[in-house]
């Protein structure tokens, strides 16, 4: 799988001998810091490569010098050196780095920079640069994990996006992280012929979702105490307004771009998008790379979820492993047979006896935690 490139420095006999001074061992602070505001007579060329040499200096004046000089970097020359044959290292630095979207975009567009680069990049692309790494198919097409960023990026057009995971599905790509988009291109239901809502409208409501689900990452909802099931979530009036106007949009928006929303957006779009009556929809949404555990244990409690979203959950080792999750799960109806018997040996011995007396389990379920009821309390 492609992962972010791993910076080491370069080997030193690439610098010309007489730009090394700043680099040595025993280089004094002062040296390097006027390396570092380029205030050495080296050329560019030169120059990229001791500023990439001391982007490894743990001084941190050298590093906000560097950060300076890259910024203030003449951008006819840094578009120059970002379109040549610069080390990899070096490209995947100056990328980071740089604020310019002309050096951005020689660096996507140069040939020497490696995949790992442009996947980075294209994880905050604006729509102009998206659309510049979605048109290298030989790259997607070698690197899926790229398109896998682009989709992920509220910046890429939705016309971009149905164009790639044709590109993909045409040529049979797989994406290894994104499971949900995995199985929802390869769903028959996926192609639909309702229009949905126009590029400009859905652009609008993913980036408003997006940045609310930035928000809402970082109130790090993964409260399991006092589950309450989806359906019983409590909602103000503004709230239940809200829910209503973009429930109205959802109605609006052809598959692909429903699938889109559920792993792309927020929480509130979760809520709603797992309602959908479409498999390929609801499925998206707990497979949502952004799925917390909080909304997990919501929708493991509520009776009127799917049973494949029930089951789904059920079998994710990462979400079991979490006790409320686990009492949700054999006290949901829908909770596959199997796997609600092995849970019941995890339960505690007052969670087992209102088991075995509810009504709302199937009836071999609640012999079952009668059995292990009476074998815990014989075992005291």
């Amino acid at each position: 799988m492609l992962e972010s490139l791993q910076r080491i420095p370069l080997p030193i006999d690439l610098i010309p001998e007489m730009y090394r001074k700043p680099l040595l061992p025993d280089a004094p602070q002062k040296l390097r810091l006027m390396a570092a505001r380029a205030a050495l007579p080296i050329p560019p060329a030169d120059l990229i490569l001791v500023l990439y040499q001391l982007s490894f200096d743990t001084d941190g004046e050298i590093q906000t010098a560097l950060t300076e000089t890259i910024r203030a970097f003449d951008e006819a020359i840094l578009s120059e050196l970002a379109a040549s044959s610069l080390p990899e290292a070096v490209l995947d630095w100056l990328a980071a780095a740089t604020i310019s979207a002309t050096v951005l975009e020689k660096i996507v567009l140069n040939p020497k920079t490696h995949d790992a680069t442009i996947m980075d990049i294209a994880e905050a692309a604006t729509r102009t640069l998206a659309e510049t790494i979605a048109q290298n198919h030989v790259r997607l097409l070698r690197s899926p994990e790229i398109i896998e960023k682009l989709y992920l990026n509220p910046n890429t057009r939705m016309a971009t996006i149905d164009k790639l995971l044709a590109l993909a599905k045409e040529n049979h790509i797989e994406f290894p992280t994104i499971k949900a988009l995995q199985d929802a291109v390869n769903s028959p239901d996926f192609a639909d012929d309702k229009p949905g809502l126009s590029d400009e409208e859905f652009e609008k409501i993913i980036l408003e979702s997006h940045k609310k689900g930035l928000e809402e990452s970082q109130k790090a909802d993964d409260n399991l105490r006092d589950i309450k099931p989806l359906d019983e979530e409590d909602a103000t009036p503004e709230e239940e307004a809200r829910r209503l106007s973009r429930s109205q949009s959802i109605e609006q928006m052809s598959a692909p771009q429903r699938v889109r929303l559920a792993i792309v957006g927020s929480r509130e779009d979760r809520n709603i998008l797992i309602r959908d009556s479409r498999r390929i929809v609801y499925m998206s949404v707990i497979r949502s790379p952004k799925m917390t555990l909080g909304e997990v244990g919501a929708i493991a409690a509520s009776k009127n979820m799917p049973d494949d979203v029930i089951g789904y959950i059920a079998a994710k080792r990462d979400w079991v492993r979490y006790y409320p999750i686990v009492v949700s799960l054999v006290n949901n109806p829908k909770c596959p047979l199997g796997e609600a018997v092995a849970f019941l040996r995890q339960l505690r011995t007052n969670d087992l006896k209102n088991v075995q007396k509810s009504k709302n389990i199937p009836s071999q379920l609640a012999r079952q935690a009668q059995a292990i009821y009476k074998q815990k309390l014989a075992g005291r």
